[in-house]
């Protein structure tokens, strides 16, 4: 969920839209949000992996420093995101827990 929400979702995207705008109109500011975009992208790591929290924690605040490069200073989307999957992920857990073949210790 953490990196589906990263990036507003679409990173790739969102990276290609920001070499395009830099190749176009040059915004000041771009060279800034395309490096918060590639440092964001460089934190995913590859599959499988473990929803740990210093990984959750590295994906939101490269997160927070593109939504603050690309001029977001409020509230911030990916926190947003985050806080309404809690109850997902909670209920994916409590399901694991009760088909798990043998006791959880």
């Amino acid at each position: 969920m953490a990196e589906e929400s990263a990036g507003g979702g679409h990173l790739p995207e969102l990276r290609a839209r920001l070499s395009e705008l830099r190749a176009t109109d040059n915004p000041v500011g771009i060279e800034e949000a395309e490096a918060a975009a590639e440092s964001l992208a460089e934190t995913f790591q590859p599959e499988p992996r473990v929803a740990s929290g210093a990984y959750l924690d590295a994906i939101g605040s490269a997160s927070r420093r593109l939504e603050q490069a690309l001029g977001e200073s409020g509230v911030s989307p990916f926190a947003t995101a985050m806080q309404a999957a809690v109850g997902a992920v909670e209920e994916l857990a409590a399901e694991v827990e009760r088909n798990h073949k043998v006791p959880l210790t």
